[in-house]
């Protein structure tokens, strides 16, 4: 008896051991293994499908969502960062800036991370590179051009009216000496004026016999008044004595060259007829130079006075001349938003106003700091955000200020160390304004949130190969009769209500596209929400839309 017992006891377990690994625990691993697979557009996130198949829009191939709920119960630490700023980021546990030890961050703590697969990343064309720490360039290269130095530029002219009897100066670019004659002047003014002067000496000839010593007095004032007016004319203080001597008046006066220098303009001619203060000559010495160049606003806190500079020249290849920054103008060019500097340069004969000359400033020293490419900056607004590369397909957006730039690269004054990761291409980031929106909302929102876009796929019908042209061609059709609802100018909200049920479906991306009926939108493919007409009116209105009221 108590074998039969024994044999029975044996085959119940033979065949309940079986039964239980079979339908009991491998129902609870399957309770355990978490949700259905999942699938997703990787162009199109709002795409998922619980079976694989190609997006309805862009027609790529779907691919696996990754599912978090599979993980161990223990938290995924993400990065480290500082207690008192959380800007300030590590991979690894240590000490911030502060002294303080770093505190752990989880994926799940709802920091702004989002997971993206390996193959969307690819569809994406993500590309990261680590963050420098070098010295930025601190020369500025420009351009510029040669001009004379003003101040050794001066104006011929006269003070009197007459003609050119004698022109010493026969064409332009000739060199004068300081004191050579450059015109003779003929000029019955001047005439005048000596002969008063000589009539002034006679009387006082006169009248030094009276005995009134007030008529005396007439005499020698009536001389020193006609010397007077002659110096005014500028006629040589030797040549006045020369008169005074000689009792000869001269017809014409002779104009001498104050500095030397070389003829830049000739503006007469012999037997011309002049006035007074008609400009005649005009010299420069050439030997000094000023070198004038344009720099960038962004540039100027590189560029001081004093700073040495090397110029190179076309004409010359292979030779280059020294100069030094001697003035920096006050004013910027509102066209061009250029500062206009000046290099002083000596000259021996070979160079020559209006040259084009290449320039190279030796700025002040930005010393070492972590760097970046300019690429890698998402500018929005008031903001300046990269993103950070956290490994294995985590990205977080993270604000940096940043400092000079030079040869494509900023330096980063805060934000980001030389241990970060940082995105430096991803078209869709850059594709157009609203994408770029899009793309720093869906870095900013914690990959939670995206169980709210999941669609039921039992309501819908699967995408087989054979109803995919079906299908695509039924998306077109409705986009094509959808156009419609994309709407311009003044929009009257109420007529778009035409079942009077006070309430429209609107995109949340492309706020003027409304609609009376449910569907998707026919410029970005998101699925119109129903909303009430104030909602769509605020809506508008908060994103600067006209609309009846």
């Amino acid at each position: 008896m108590k074998k039969k017992i024994l044999i029975i006891a044996i085959v119940a377990v033979v065949i309940l051991v079986p039964v239980y690994f079979l339908f009991i625990a491998g129902g609870s691993s399957d309770i355990a293994s978490g949700e259905k697979q999942l699938y997703t557009c990787g162009m199109h996130p709002e795409i998922i499908r619980d079976e694989p198949g190609l997006c309805p829009i862009c027609e790529m191939q779907l691919v696996p969502i990754k599912n978090k709920n599979q993980n161990s119960g223990e938290k995924k630490i993400v990065y480290w960062r500082a207690p008192m700023d959380p800007n300030e980021i590590y991979d690894a546990p240590g000490k911030s800036k502060m002294g303080m030890d770093l505190v752990p961050v989880y994926d799940d703590d709802g920091s702004g991370i989002v997971t993206i697969d390996a193959e969307v990343q690819q569809n994406m064309n993500v590309k990261t590179a680590k963050v420098e720490v070098k010295q930025l360039s601190s020369k500025v290269t420009t351009n510029g051009v040669l001009t004379t130095n003003e101040t050794s530029e001066y104006i011929v002219t006269t003070r009197i009216n007459g003609w050119v009897e004698k022109l010493y100066v026969n064409y332009t670019g000739q060199q004068v000496a300081k004191g050579s004659r450059l015109m003779d002047i003929y000029s019955p003014e001047l005439v005048t004026a000596q002969q008063e002067l000589l009539t002034a000496l006679s009387y006082q000839n006169t009248v030094n016999e009276s005995s009134l010593e007030s008529i005396r007095e007439s005499g020698n004032e009536l001389v020193k008044n006609s010397m007077r007016k002659l110096e005014l004319l500028e006629v040589p203080e030797a040549e006045i004595k020369r008169l005074i001597e000689s009792k000869e008046v001269k017809t014409y006066i002779t104009l001498f060259a104050h500095k030397s220098g070389t003829v830049l303009e000739k503006n007469i001619v012999e037997g011309q007829k002049v006035m007074g203060g008609m400009p005649l000559l005009k010299i420069a010495n050439l030997s000094s130079l000023w070198l004038m160049a344009d720099i960038y606003e962004y540039e100027l806190t590189k560029v001081k006075v004093g700073a040495k500079a090397s110029i190179s020249f076309n004409f010359f290849p292979g030779k280059n001349y020294d100069g030094k920054v001697s003035f920096i103008y006050p004013t910027i060019d509102p066209k061009s938003r250029t500062v206009k500097i000046r290099v002083e340069l000596n000259n021996r004969g070979e160079l020559k106003p209006s040259m084009f000359a290449s320039i190279t400033i030796d700025g002040d020293d930005l010393g070492k700091m972590p760097v970046i490419p300019e690429n890698a900056v998402i500018r929005s607004g008031m903001k300046n955000i990269v993103i950070i590369s956290l490994g294995d397909g985590k990205f977080k957006p993270q604000e940096v200020k940043l400092g000079g730039y030079a040869d494509g690269y900023y330096q980063v004054l805060s934000g980001l160390t030389e241990r970060n990761t940082i995105v430096t291409s991803a078209q869709f980031l850059i594709d157009s304004e609203s994408n770029l929106k899009a793309a720093i909302n869906q870095f900013q929102t914690s990959t939670s949130d995206t169980s709210s876009m999941i669609m039921n796929n039992k309501d819908k019908e699967v995408d087989t190969p054979e109803k995919k042209e079906k299908a695509t061609m039924k998306i077109k059709e409705e986009n094509d009769n959808s156009s419609s609802i994309v709407h311009a100018g003044v929009i009257d909200v109420n007529s778009i209500d035409k079942n009077k049920d006070e309430k429209v479906f609107q995109d949340m991306m492309d706020w003027n596209v409304i609609s009376d009926e449910p569907g998707k939108c026919p410029l970005c493919g998101m699925t119109l929400k129903e909303v009430t007409l104030d909602e769509a009116k605020a809506n508008l209105d908060k994103n600067g839309f006209e609309y009846k009221k």
